[in-house]
């Protein structure tokens, strides 16, 4: 029986060594919010013109006020006239409206803090448009809160004043470790069905909880070792989706992009062997109970040679006695 470490880029791909037998023996597979930048270090070091560092200054008045849950002061950066548009919709026309929904706020959440990022500013006559991000935290520091604004301010003698101010809430993305809690299943002990060789799988959420992290084991019939391998399963923002690096003992290594599907997730793979070798395999993980899931590989390529599909069913480890 021959084996290949070209498919241990997944979290099962080691599986199809054990059902194609046709690869050759030795190598031959939601947080948390990232802080913005602080609008104080733009106006210096962002490059922004002396008028629109004036409005980037006003912002950052109405941020300082707010973090001292200053309410007065808040509503001091607002014309008699101004509007604010909850995330809701809700519409709070004037000081009065407006100084008691911060008054409510401030009583509700103690403490709280926010950080803002400008990310435009259009400037057309007297008035300026600023566009941005807040993201808002607890007293402890934990964000509850990602809110996108369109504000328009009037220079006055006074400075830059709102006119109108408009927050549409964003869900927060979500921390490494909560995104990962969608395959914390995976967590454990696994064996893979039949006689056919044996793979061993075992999973573990890593010391900074931020990873899934796992040992897979591959023997043959006879039970020696042909290949073992050390894989990280991590959260991708960047794509929204689960990336995965597998590493072979034999030095080959391999990547995995997850998605999800109707059944499962499907995993698109591709590795590399110690010679140089490339493969690449699509991995469709089906759960079939909290016990029990089946794997199936397809689109499998062996440096751009197709190799057969296959199937495997992996089941959960009893539990040994006193564990």
């Amino acid at each position: 029986m021959k084996f290949n470490g070209l498919f241990l880029g997944t979290v099962i791909a080691a599986l199809s060594a054990l059902e194609s037998g046709a690869l050759a023996q030795q190598g031959a597979t939601a947080t948390g919010v990232k802080e913005p930048v602080a609008v104080p270090s733009q106006a210096a070091d962002s490059g922004w013109t002396p008028a629109e560092a004036e409005v980037v200054g006003a912002g950052k008045k109405l941020i300082d006020a707010f973090n001292q849950g200053n309410a007065g002061q808040v509503v001091d950066l607002f014309l008699p006239d101004a509007e604010l548009i909850d995330e809701s919709g809700t519409v709070y026309l004037g000081k009065d409206e407006i100084g008691g929904l911060l008054k409510s706020f401030f009583e509700k959440y103690p403490g709280v803090k926010t950080v803002s990022q400008i990310e435009s500013i259009r400037l057309i006559g007297g008035l300026a448009l600023l566009d941005g991000s807040r993201t808002m935290m607890d007293k402890e520091g934990k964000s509850f809160s990602l809110v996108r604004y369109a504000s328009i301010w009037k220079k006055t003698d006074a400075g830059y004043k709102i006119i109108s101010l408009r927050d549409i809430a964003e869900p927060i993305p979500p921390t490494p470790k909560e995104a990962l809690e969608t395959i914390a299943w995976l967590v454990g002990s696994w064996v893979n069905e039949g006689s056919d060789g044996k793979v061993e799988l075992d999973y573990r959420w890593a010391e900074d909880g931020n990873f899934i992290v796992g040992d897979l084991v591959v023997a043959a019939p006879d039970g020696r070792q042909v290949m073992k391998s050390f894989q990280r399963i991590g959260w991708d923002a960047t794509e929204g989706s689960f990336r995965s690096w597998t590493f072979d003992s034999d030095g080959g290594w391999g990547e995995s992009l997850w998605s999800p599907s109707d059944q499962g997730w499907i995993l698109e793979s591709k590795a590399v062997t110690p010679t140089g070798a490339r493969g690449s395999v699509r991995v469709s993980i089906v759960p079939e109970n909290d016990n029990r899931f089946k794997i199936v590989g397809t689109n499998r390529l062996s440096d751009g040679v197709a190799e057969p599909d296959y199937e495997q069913v992996v089941v959960r480890k009893a539990p040994t006695a006193g564990k």
